[in-house]
């Protein structure tokens, strides 16, 4: 029987990579860190422990890739078709409760996230650069007023890695993501009664994204879309 990654259509060196990709995640969700040597990403890939070098220079820079992949499954996932008038303040609030949803949804993606080692800046650059986008088309809109843009997003971005790092932890329960959100839009400057309505609204949020990540299981969108590479 085909293995999923085998199944994906790809080049022999793209499903190669991916099938490092996915063996150096199990080790990791299985052991932790401290099983992710070469030779044991490459044992479990049913490789040969030299062939890995056609592929990273070395064990760190696998998990670069990682990170970039946790960072492009993420931008993926954030690209719901809308219905032509989601404005900056309508997409943050999605945006954002998606991104705490699967977190409480799917801990094993808080696990890569926070408990294993990924580079989460990878993550991170790409969520802020899709903040500050919505950011500036709300104060260009007259809904958010804040001082400085940059700044605002560096903020709310941390404060949305602090969220999820609770919710994954336990300190924080699933019904805190709405009133948490709704506090976020606040300290942009949205009218309260808008921020609480855009906070509860109801949305047909999909399933989180499955593990093991893949690059061969993404579909190549537009930097529209995701927000580019940062």
């Amino acid at each position: 029987m085909k293995s999923k990654v085998d199944s994906l259509m790809g080049t022999k060196r793209e499903r190669t990579r991916d099938q490092l990709l996915v063996s150096a995640q199990s080790l990791l969700m299985r052991e932790g860190a401290a099983a992710l040597g070469l030779r044991q990403i490459t044992t479990h890939a049913g490789m040969v422990h030299a062939s890995f070098y056609n592929y990273y220079p070395d064990v760190a820079a696998l998990l670069g890739d990682l990170g970039e992949l946790l960072g492009a499954t993420h931008a993926v996932a954030m690209a719901i078709p809308s219905k032509g008038d989601e404005d900056g303040a309508a997409r943050f609030a999605r945006i954002t409760r998606q991104t705490l949803r699967i977190v409480a949804e799917q801990p094993d993606f808080g696990r890569l996230m926070f408990d294993i080692g990924l580079p989460s800046d990878r993550l991170g650059a790409e969520l802020r650069l899709r903040l500050k986008m919505d950011i500036e088309e709300g104060v260009a809109n007259g809904l958010f007023t804040v001082a400085d843009v940059d700044v605002a997003a560096s903020i709310v971005a941390g404060a949305i890695t602090g969220l999820a790092l609770d919710l994954h932890r336990g300190v924080l329960t699933f019904d805190k993501i709405d009133p948490a959100i709704a506090q976020l839009l606040i300290y942009l400057g949205l009218d309260a009664a808008e921020a609480e309505r855009l906070a509860h609204a109801a949305f047909d949020f999909p399933p989180p994204p499955q593990l093991p990540m893949r690059w061969l299981a993404l579909p190549q969108l537009p930097k529209s879309q995701t927000g580019g590479t940062p």
